[in-house]
């Protein structure tokens, strides 16, 4: 259960991701990070709860179905504490098909992710920027740029 931060101490904001997988924890955290915002992840729920505790993030990335505690419970404990409740939530899910409303979250992205809507996404949740345009603009690299991303214990 590592968490990540961007090198650079000048971010776009922190966006903590909650996937079971490591891999999937790694790429997104590597597409945030290579587009300026600062990543930290987590395994779980229960230890993306812990490091909200330690600093607020901006948005969260959650998988819905994980071990222990999911991403369906992990969104009603933030709703429940004050200082968690509106921070927007993208929900990632290769099941859920309703809308995000359902679950009082920014947006449902089905997996296999696209990695450009995702980015997209969390600009438009932390920036306001148009979602849709963000989107249709061209292919960024995805290459993996290990020296701006710092593992932490």
């Amino acid at each position: 259960m590592a968490a990540m931060t961007a090198g650079s101490d000048s971010t776009r904001g922190l966006v903590l991701v909650v996937d079971d997988s490591q891999e999937m924890r790694s790429l997104i955290g590597d597409v945030l990070a290579e587009d300026g915002f600062e990543v930290r992840t987590a395994a779980s729920g229960d230890r993306a709860l812990s490091l909200m505790a330690e600093r607020r993030p901006d948005l969260v990335i959650t998988d819905l179905l994980m071990p222990g505690m999911n991403g369906f419970a992990l969104r009603g404990e933030m709703l429940h504490r004050k200082e968690l409740a509106q921070v927007p939530v993208v929900v990632l899910s290769a099941f859920w098909q309703r809308p995000s409303e359902t679950l009082d979250v920014v947006d449902v992205i089905a997996k296999p992710l696209d990695l450009d809507r995702l980015l997209a996404v969390v600009r438009h949740a932390l920036e306001g920027t148009d979602a849709g345009a963000a989107v249709h603009q061209e292919p960024r690299g995805r290459r993996r740029d290990a020296g701006r991303i710092k593992q932490e214990a």
